[in-house]
């Protein structure tokens, strides 16, 4: 955000913590009508509410209002009020100040009569689509009934009215607004939500049971880290929605913030236990409001059914970008390089990887596209780092060889030697070697600290014993990157210490190990292979401060790629078997696995700045990766089952849909929640770092 949005937002904030504390929300609940606080609709007019919408506020900038509006549950109109003061300004029809407060029916009149408007219990105006004719509609309120959230709504006769538009240009104009209210409902449903979080989290760290904070119960943490992955995510396509004149990408917005909204809230009641359900608490407003505001809509399925034909208006797809520039310098290449050919000979040997496309890419300078330029890197920015993953991942490219080379070329950067700065990272840079990562072991699994493979001092060096699982890219890679117990005495994190060991030295040996998917993985035995000191990576001891900067990097969330490329593979398939595309079920999967995307997208993308940045995305690696490998998990699933009986033809027979490729990436999928940490780990990660609930006591 850039500085003006900080400036605006502190503004908002400090005004609606100040004038809409709890306590004036809940008066407002029992005032007559109901939710509304004509004092503190007065007081907004501080803010320039709604004159902001005159004065030329980007919708941007409303964004960033709705939002801590939102958070406070502030009871007046804003979201409606905005929303009609944009639709007047663009139509050229400025309001009348005599109009007093002005709302807006956000679904179509009938019979002249807007039913269950928002604010239709306070406005003096409200703006509605009658059939064909756009029209400002002046007159008493209408009596307010009770409602979930306590809300202002109200049936409004369109009498007394002035026709604004008519025809094509009628609907054009409310399209637009309602296209207005989406956006900034959504952005008010986030703000609700995060405030929801913060009195989840609170509560989970002061309460105690059994002796410790509840939110030390791993169960809670998981199940308050899965929302706040959600949350996040919609909060960032809601943010980049606003920037973006794309009915689609509205739509997602609002379904993924109204989806966010009701989980969080849900989560947050549930952590509360009986007392979430007590009208003194506060996280009970939050729920009801989360239900109701999206509602005003109508049912949310008839919005994911919208999404679903504006997506086939599209071919069933998102808007490329362009080829222009460093993307359109990598989409060319891949179009030579990465052809079919290729793909199904990586396919049959089960190694992501192919020898002859990597030195492809280093000839083209790629592979250290996103190294610092300082560490031998092109240090390219966050943008261009961005779309060549996006590209890479788009065509389906064997990049895991080059993705682990990359992680311990970067870390090496950071806390290497001199030798392995200047002898290990350009080698990589080159295509000539891969590294491959021994971190796994039988015994310990995710909870790689447990690692059992010992280092013990040999004069000038050091000899290591052990096993290590799931060394992928064993066989092909000329390093390992091991982590090893040198000191079993003190607690397991502070006794380890990172090697990178040629994988040529006596005492190596590989077994294949075949996986669900038909890829390779490896276990690699250690028996006391000797190493010179200089393989040491980082103190001794000091292994687990080297591994947590190797997992900044690990959990780059290429399981977007991953999803872009089975829908666009299941679409290309039914596209020529319409009826499956006709069906409500399969539409509307279509449309969660594309909002899905988004999400991932708009994650991944912050992670790939903040590495720009300089910074280890540690927090938001974990939650892009668990969002991701989730969402993926999902979204194979669903399309293998709107496939039906025949979605079980695998790869290679002759009538498989999509050529097999989505029931191997619903066997594929499975693993994306286990490797580089499960989704377990990264639920903790968030949890504990991100949200900073008590450590568990696993």
């Amino acid at each position: 955000m850039s500085a003006a949005d900080d400036a605006l937002r502190d503004t908002c904030r400090a005004f609606f913590t100040r004038e809409s504390p709890p306590d004036r929300v809940r008066a407002a609940e029992r005032a007559t009508p109901p939710g509304f606080d004509a004092a503190l609709w007065s007081k907004a007019a501080t803010l320039g509410v709604p004159q902001l919408v005159r004065d030329g506020a980007q919708l941007a900038d409303l964004i960033v209002i709705a939002e801590e509006y939102g958070r406070a549950l502030a009871p007046i109109p804003l979201v409606e009020s905005l929303v009609a003061a944009r639709l007047l300004d663009g139509i050229g029809a400025a309001a009348d100040p005599s109009d007093g407060l002005v709302t807006v029916a956000v679904r179509p009149a009938a019979d002249g009569t807007a039913r269950l408007v928002p604010a239709g219990a306070v406005a003096d105006a409200v703006v509605a689509l009658d059939g064909d004719e756009l029209v400002l509609a002046r007159g008493a309120p209408g009596a307010a009934p009770p409602t979930l959230a306590c809300a202002p709504l109200a049936d409004r006769r369109l009498d007394g009215r002035t026709v604004l538009a008519r025809d094509a240009a009628a609907h054009a104009a409310f399209a637009r607004a309602v296209d207005d209210w989406r956006l900034l409902t959504a952005a008010a449903l986030v703000g609700l939500a995060d405030a929801a979080l913060a009195l989840g989290v609170d509560y989970a760290t002061v309460r105690h049971q059994f002796g410790v904070p509840i939110g030390s119960f791993q169960a809670i943490q998981h199940r308050l880290a899965d929302v706040a992955a959600t949350l996040d995510g919609a909060t960032l396509l809601v943010r980049d929605a606003a920037e973006h004149d794309d009915a689609a990408a509205t739509s997602m917005a609002f379904l993924a913030a109204a989806r966010a909204a009701r989980a969080v809230t849900a989560a947050s009641l549930h952590v509360h236990g009986g007392y979430g359900f007590m009208a003194e608490y506060d996280i009970q407003l939050h729920f009801r409001r989360a239900t109701a505001w999206p509602l005003a809509l109508g049912d949310p399925d008839e919005e994911r059914a919208r999404l679903a034909d504006l997506l086939e208006a599209d071919g069933w797809t998102r808007p490329e970008p362009p080829a222009v520039g460093f993307r359109g310098e990598v989409r060319a290449l891949l179009a030579d390089a990465c052809t079919p050919e290729v793909l199904e000979r990586v396919d049959a040997s089960g190694t992501v990887h192919d020898w002859a496309l990597h030195r492809r890419f280093a000839d083209a300078d790629l592979l250290g596209a996103g190294v610092p330029a300082s560490a031998g890197g092109r240090g390219l920015d966050a943008n261009d780092v961005s779309a060549l993953w996006e590209e890479l991942e788009r065509v389906g490219a064997p990049t895991d060889g080059w993705g682990t080379s990359d992680l311990v070329a970067q870390t090496l950067a950071i806390v290497g030697t001199e030798h392995q700065r200047r002898e290990i990272v350009p080698a990589v840079l080159r295509g000539d070697v891969l590294i491959c990562l021994g971190y796994s072991e039988p015994d310990a699994g995710s909870d790689v600290a447990a690692a059992t493979t010992r280092a013990e001092p040999d004069g000038d060096g050091w000899v290591l014993n052990g096993q290590k699982m799931f060394t992928t890219l064993a066989d092909q890679a000329a390093y390992v990157f091991l982590l090893t117990r040198t000191d079993p005495a003190v607690p397991k994190h502070r006794g380890l210490t990172m090697f990178l060991v040629p994988m040529d030295t006596p005492g190596i040996e590989i077994t294949p190990v075949h996986t669900l998917s038909g890829e390779r993985t490896n276990i690699t035995y250690y028996s006391d292979v000797r190493v010179p000191d200089r393989w040491r990576v980082g103190d001794v001891n000091g292994g687990w401060d080297v591994m947590r900067v190797a997992l900044a990097f690990e959990r780059r969330p290429t399981m977007v790629g991953e999803l872009d490329r089975v829908l666009r593979q299941f679409v290309d398939w039914a596209s020529a078997h319409p009826a499956v595309l006709a069906r409500s079920a399969v539409r509307a999967r279509l449309a969660d696995a594309w909002t899905d995307l988004a999400v991932g997208q708009r994650l991944s993308q912050r992670m790939a700045a903040e590495t720009s940045a300089g910074e280890l995305p540690i927090v938001h690696g974990s939650i892009a990766k668990l969002f991701s490998s989730e969402a993926l998990v999902r979204a194979s699933a669903g399309l293998l089952d709107a496939l039906g009986a025949d979605g079980v033809l695998s790869h290679g027979a002759p009538s498989a849909p999509a050529a097999g490729w989505v029931e191997w990436m619903h066997r594929h999928a499975q693993v994306t929640t286990i490797r580089a940490g499960t989704s377990e780990i990264q639920r903790t990660i968030i949890a504990e770092q991100g949200l900073g609930l008590p450590r568990s006591g696993r």
